[in-house]
């Protein structure tokens, strides 16, 4: 039951911003994400999206259940993320 992944236009600038290893960190997370989402995501209360965490980052993403599809809204520091 692998999703594929994908990234909004906002979300792919925001990822080509990052350090090397911090997207690579986020990759590998989003890997096993897309293995087992319900395992790795967290729904967010204030909107019908989900966070996951990879270390101090967090990654904004709306899932499409039924095409099985994670798609990546926007991602950033955990102290920005949110605002």
């Amino acid at each position: 039951m692998t999703f594929r992944v994908e990234f909004t236009q906002l979300a792919a600038g925001k990822y080509r911003k990052l350090d090397k290893k911090v997207k690579e960190r986020i990759a590998r997370k989003l890997d096993d994400a897309a293995g087992d989402p319900k395992r790795f995501l967290s729904r967010l209360s204030s909107v019908e999206a989900y966070k996951l965490r990879v270390r101090e980052y967090r990654v904004i993403l709306d899932v499409d259940w039924d095409l099985k599809r994670l798609i990546v809204l926007t991602l950033g520091h955990r102290s920005t993320i949110y605002r």
